[in-house]
């Protein structure tokens, strides 16, 4: 499974082109694409693309900010819990929603702690894996603040497993990404994991 993320190609979107597309997949698909409820569906689409991979064009970098300096070495990690977010899974484009957890041990810089949520915001505006958004989470907070250790947690429920298929209705999928002492030291690792509220 690669964890290669889409990219944008650099050309602008093509609302027109987008429009025509759906309308002809609707019609593929045996709709009536002439029907007063759903006519106006395919520009509506369109519009939703925009949003949905606005992320494309951002840079979680950028979003998560330079930090604040700190003195001295920080006593122990800095944990924020259960962000929202919400993505849309590349290989059926169908949404997939839940909450992130991060967990990270400072070396020279603080993040603020708002700019986690945007920083994710951007992540989830694209086409997604959920494996891939916890990898990218963790890194960008290593990039932009150099942090010791960092612990993501994401819980996912996916519409691809409740919308279609056998509908599995009510479960979650968890990803955990991890770097530094995190990653390698098994007793700060066991700490963050607890803080966290990642048990086993």
């Amino acid at each position: 499974m690669a964890l290669t993320p889409v990219a944008a190609t650099g050309a602008p979107a093509d609302l027109d082109a987008a429009e025509r597309a759906y309308r002809a997949f609707m019609i593929a698909l045996g709709l009536d694409a002439d029907h007063p409820t759903i006519v106006d569906t395919p520009r509506r689409v369109a519009q939703a693309g925009l949003d949905l991979f606005s992320g494309l064009h951002g840079d979680p970098v950028r979003a998560l900010g330079g930090g604040e300096p700190i003195e001295g070495v920080y006593p122990g990690p800095v944990v924020v819990r259960d962000i929202p977010y919400s993505s849309v899974c590349e290989h059926h484009m169908l949404p997939f929603k839940g909450v992130v957890s991060v967990a990270y041990l400072p070396d020279r810089m603080l993040a603020g702690i708002g700019d986690f949520d945007a920083m994710i915001r951007v992540l989830a505006a694209r086409p997604q894996m959920q494996e891939r958004l916890a990898d990218q989470i963790a890194q960008t907070v290593v990039d932009t603040i150099g942090a010791r250790g960092v612990l993501v947690v994401l819980s996912a429920e996916q519409a691809c497993m409740w919308a279609r298929g056998e509908r599995t209705v009510g479960s979650e999928a968890y990803s955990v990404s991890s770097r530094g002492v995190y990653d390698t030291d098994p007793v700060q690792r066991a700490e963050a994991r607890s803080l966290i509220g990642l048990h086993g």
